[in-house]
């Protein structure tokens, strides 16, 4: 299975190396194929020090978890992504949240599944009837089968 994840996920994973969200990523090869768009890398550049604080670790602790986690995600240039997918994630992200619209995006794009901790977001999607959004016990439960 197809499984996009969002930022909120790979800052989970990191602030908790022995967490459930830790272990779906570095332990389900198997049974998902994760996929990211390539500017979360930004993103966690931008909240490092963020990172830094909440968890305790140090610059070398973040970075090493960091590359431990991107071994089993896929990055995906956004460039190549189908305009018809941006446009229709846009349509979907824009009322609940336009910086998600890269993740919705790309889920649409490879028809895979979002994997999100975003309340918000996986809400506003249900709301509008999407059913490919996943919660972090949702996905726990589907690799357990």
């Amino acid at each position: 299975m197809n499984v996009v994840i969002d930022t909120n996920i790979v800052f989970s994973a990191i602030l908790s190396p022995k967490g459930k969200i830790h272990d779906l990523v570095l332990n389900s090869d198997e049974e998902f194929n994760f996929f990211t768009p390539t500017f979360l890398i930004e993103e966690l550049d931008i909240h490092h020090s963020k990172l830094k604080k909440i968890s305790g670790f140090s610059d070398a602790d973040i970075n090493f978890l960091k590359r431990t986690l991107f071994h089993h995600i896929a990055f995906i240039d956004p460039e190549i992504i189908r305009e018809e997918s941006w446009i229709k994630g846009f349509e979907l992200a824009s009322e609940v949240d336009q910086k998600d619209t890269p993740f919705v995006a790309l889920a649409l794009d490879i028809e895979g599944q979002l994997w999100t901790g975003d309340k918000k977001l996986s809400n506003g999607l249900k709301a509008k009837k999407i059913d490919w959004t996943l919660t972090t016990n949702e996905l726990f439960e589907k690799r357990k089968k």
